[in-house]
């Protein structure tokens, strides 16, 4: 049986913390294939992850060896055969796409030969790509074409047949992820992919029908006179966009993403038409600076969550969800990446969370971008601390065009190991997969806002840029500075979002009915709401709706520019302005203008209280907003336990009924608030244990990545609240498991 139970897998009658390691066996020489299981097995690590590269297994002439007949490092039977015997299980990524700095990321060269299976761009151009190590990338294939399809099932298929007496219960294997942040090979704009003409002579038309049943209702919509679903083709032009264009743009968004969980249902079908039932997920991809991922992936008729997998097994054939973690970002997208997986899934996982780095030369890179052991402790900790309650370490033995892994190719032991198996000594001790973090307050996002973010040159929709990087981004900044541990929600799940006290979501002119019907449900039934943006007038399809506004009883009209916000509170700052707010309700107070016009009101008409601004609420460092959210939540009666000298530094607690945990997150120099290099700073830090629900006197604070040999922080619970000092470099991280003395 598979399972999650209390955020670990659940494999037969054992239990496994979902911590693994990432060790591409065909970069390995097979002679040290033993060597390495041999470290990673002293490192505390019982699950290896690899990927299965399509265009090495089968060559040119076609042929599909898995046995290792032509080439060892193809041996992916002896592996998967010496992994058992080393009691490892095993995740498998079989593709087709798996990245890596792998020549044409998996597809063979065979496949990109047949033009008419390449996936195209909006002119009708081929797409090629490009890899950062300068590795020959190929093209972006057509996922659901006949002939692609042909050759991937085929292949698939000679995959399964070699390796079904590997998979769970019979062997190791019991996880496979087809294919790798599957979003078109990380093309995500409107007109970037796939205009291959079996998709929109076929599959779109096939979607259209099925969505409007009779094509006078599309005509309608869309405003055309087209004869068949067979004539209508997707939007290929994004400039100048306005409302009336919204239902075929958001047709072509919605197919996009259907596409993709399409694609990804059809290789775990095949695999399921073998019987072969092992966990089957799916990793998200998310852009830099957005808060979600840019598709959903969800099953059909499902959500992005795990479902009943939370504290019960499940069957094998089942899906989970993951992200990756690279830094390609900054912190703050890791930050975001784990708390929107820990508020929207029940199983916080990241499938690829990196290790090392990239690098096109590996001497160079040792020495102008060092992985040093702060830096590993901080990227450790960070995940930890924003909510992943397992992870994978990409790469944990080095490989070609990379660098920094805790073990080398040849199995020797490199810097990092050490931190790595502290770290897993410590999960247990931390009760990890039950530690939880303070359901204050949340921050959500709507994703067509993501889309709309996206097109140029249509100013009706330019201001939705900055309700995304300004106002979003930057009040998620601001939480952190003022100490909260909030959680990052899909406003299209309001369901996620009732168990947060205060919910921030900006608002556009744009958005669905159920989506605003379900804002209105999260305050009906208490939760406090900070609305930021223009009440939204329009679903989808370019339609009127108000449901939300009729809700408040308010109305909002666009006025851009940048005003001097007066408050009750006598606060006063300058702030990029959307618009005005316009009511007669009684239950409606006006709390900030500009120019004398209402710009900020709260209500109490609902059961939560709902605040809404027409001016960007968030703080850009100016400490006098700063201090304005601060009232705000205050009004929501949230208060932290927190309080950091250096606001830089994260700091956040998490707690089960067994254990308290304290993340201390210094961040690398590129991430900090001011042009400061790394450096050593003593901080002062303040934490009301009490208020967080402890209970003892007299502590311990032991950093988990210190080794025996290190004095821990003897202290009081008094003493903490009143403030402790100690010395941290940036970047780096402590991990102080409260213990009591």
């Amino acid at each position: 049986m598979l399972g999650v139970d209390q955020n670990r897998f659940s494999i037969g009658k054992d239990i496994y913390y979902p911590f693994s390691v990432e060790l591409h066996y065909f970069r390995v020489e097979k002679r040290y294939w033993s060597v390495c299981f041999e470290k990673i097995k002293k490192a505390g690590f019982r699950i290896i992850s690899t990927a299965v590269p399509w265009n090495l297994h089968q060559g040119k002439n076609k042929d599909i060896d898995f046995n290792g007949f032509q080439e060892s490092r193809k041996d992916l039977v002896v592996f998967l055969e010496l992994a058992r015997e080393f009691g490892f299980k095993i995740i498998l990524r079989p593709g087709p796409w798996i990245a890596g700095q792998w020549h044409n990321g998996g597809i063979p060269d065979f496949v990109l030969q047949d033009e008419d299976l390449l996936a195209r761009d909006s002119k009708g151009d081929i797409i090629p790509l490009t890899d950062p190590s300068g590795v020959p990338a190929g093209k972006l294939v057509s996922y659901m074409h006949p002939h692609f399809q042909h050759f991937l099932k085929n292949y698939m298929k000679n995959l399964i047949e070699t390796t079904r007496n590997y998979i769970h219960p019979r062997g190791p294997v019991f996880m496979v992820e087809f294919d790798f942040e599957t979003s078109f090979c990380r093309r995500t704009g409107a007109g970037d992919a796939d205009y291959n003409e079996y998709v929109i002579k076929t599959l779109y038309p096939n979607f259209l029908e099925e969505k409007y049943e009779n094509i006078k209702a599309l005509n309608t919509l869309y405003k055309e006179r087209n004869k068949s679903f067979a004539d209508i083709e997707p939007m290929r032009e994004f400039d100048k966009l306005a409302i009336k264009d919204l239902p075929k743009l958001f047709d072509w968004f919605h197919f996009k993403e259907g596409y993709l969980s399409e694609f990804l249902g059809g290789l775990e079908d095949l695999f399921r038409s073998y019987t072969v039932l092992p966990f089957f997920f799916r990793s998200l991809y998310f852009k830099s600076e957005r808060p979600l991922p840019e598709f959903s992936l969800s099953i059909s008729g499902e959500d992005d969550t795990v479902g009943e997998v939370e504290g019960a097994s499940v069957g094998g054939g089942e899906h989970l969800v993951s992200t990756s973690v690279f830094p390609d970002g900054s912190s703050f997208d890791l930050m975001q990446k784990a708390r929107y997986m820990r508020t929207t899934q029940k199983f916080a996982w990241s499938s690829a969370y990196i290790s090392g780095n990239m690098t096109l030369n590996k001497e160079e890179s040792e020495v102008m971008m060092p992985i040093t052991d702060g830096r590993r402790r901080f990227f450790a900790a960070a995940g930890l601390a924003g909510g992943f309650k397992g992870i994978n370490h990409y790469m944990f033995v080095n490989r070609d065009h990379w660098y920094g892994a805790p073990i080398d190719s040849d199995g020797a032991i490199g810097s990092g190991f050490e931190i790595i198996k502290r770290l897993n000594i410590a999960i247990p001790k931390m009760e990890l997969n039950n530690l939880v973090s303070d359901n204050s307050v949340a921050a959500a996002f709507y994703r067509p806002y993501q889309w709309l973010s996206a097109l140029s040159d249509s100013p009706q929709f330019e201001y939705y840029k900055r309700i995304l990087f300004d106002t979003f981004n930057g009040v998620s900044r601001d939480f952190s500075r003022l100490g909260f541990d909030f959680g990052v929600g899909d406003i299209s799940d309001p369901e996620s979002l009732l168990n947060f006290k205060t919910v921030f979501i900006p608002v556009a002119e744009v958005m669905d009915a159920k989506v605003q019907e379900g804002i209105a449900m999260l305050a009906e039934k208490g939760v406090n709401l900070i609305l930021c943006g223009l009440l939204p007038k329009f679903d989808e399809s370019g339609a009127e709706c108000n449901i939300l506004a009729k809700k408040l009883h308010l109305r909002t009209t666009m006025s851009a520019g940048i005003g001097e916000v007066e408050c009750l509170r006598k606060q006063t700052f300058m702030s990029y302005q959307y618009g005005v707010i316009k009511t007669t309700d009684a239950k409606v107070k006006k709390i900030a203008t500009i120019k004398g016009k209402p710009v900020g009101v709260v209500s109490s008409r609902l059961k939560g209280k709902v605040f809404f601004f027409s001016f960007d609420v968030a703080s850009g460092g100016d400490f006098r907003k700063v201090q304005h959210l601060e009232s705000v939540l205050s009004d929501c009666k949230l208060t932290t336990p927190i309080y950091i000298s250096d606001p830089n530094i994260e700091v956040i607690l998490q707690s089960s009924d067994n254990a308290y945990v304290l993340f201390v997150l210094a961040p690398p120099a590129g991430d900090l608030g001011d042009a400061t290099e790394f450096r050593t700073k003593s901080v002062l830090l303040k934490v009301d244990l009490r208020q967080a629900g402890y209970k003892g006197t007299r502590i311990v604070l032991r950093d988990q990545f210190d080794g025996e040999e290190d004095e821990p922080i003897k202290t009081t619970v008094d003493e903490l609240k009143n403030g402790i000092t100690f010395e941290i470099e940036f970047p780096d991280a402590k991990i102080f498991l409260v213990e009591k003395k």
